[in-house]
């Protein structure tokens, strides 16, 4: 991730995906990384019943009641379960190899359109005439399957990895 923008209600992650579809820059909604962020630390609690949200948002270094809205898309997607309570808190529903990135996108998102008429053409004047429209939603569908292959237990390995060796960990995601 390069940069932080702020577009108003929502912050988006600027994001290199030169690997994946060329020298695109592309933003990625912090509701996105946030919620992928949650997985994995959850994953990283196997053997935990439930892990409170203030210790995910602890951890994650997310604001606790942007969490709390993360983890209800989640959990009504199934990804998690969360319970209320002092012993309360929050577990991942399956194993985290059953889950991918793009798993999260759909739940938390829905979209990572590069531009907003792939979702939303009646907002622009010219979706109905624009060359570029089907391009940029190749682009999407593109990324989103990439980001079906990878798995949060991939993400969860290689955060434990740099976790004990303090270096960052190439991989081949």
């Amino acid at each position: 991730m390069l940069d932080v923008l702020d577009h108003g209600v929502e912050e988006f992650y600027l994001f290199d995906a030169g690997s994946i579809v060329g020298d695109l820059l592309m933003l990625v909604p912090m509701k996105v990384d946030y919620g992928v962020r949650t997985l994995v630390y959850l994953a990283q609690q196997e053997g935990t019943e439930f892990t409170s949200t203030s210790d995910i948002a602890r951890a994650q270094h997310i604001p606790e009641p942007y969490l709390l809205r993360i983890c209800s898309e989640l959990q009504k997607s199934g990804l998690i379960e969360s319970r209320r309570g002092p012993q309360g808190g929050h577990k991942l529903t399956k194993p985290s190899e059953d889950i991918s990135v793009s798993d999260v996108v759909k739940s938390v998102d829905y979209s990572l359109a590069p531009i907003d008429c792939v979702e939303e053409p009646d907002w622009c004047t010219l979706s109905g005439a624009c060359s570029q429209r089907e391009l940029w939603s190749d682009v999407e569908m593109m990324l989103l399957e990439h980001l079906s292959k990878v798995r949060i237990s991939e993400l969860k390995n290689q955060q434990m990895i740099m976790s004990e060796v303090g270096a960052p960990v190439k991989t081949n995601f």
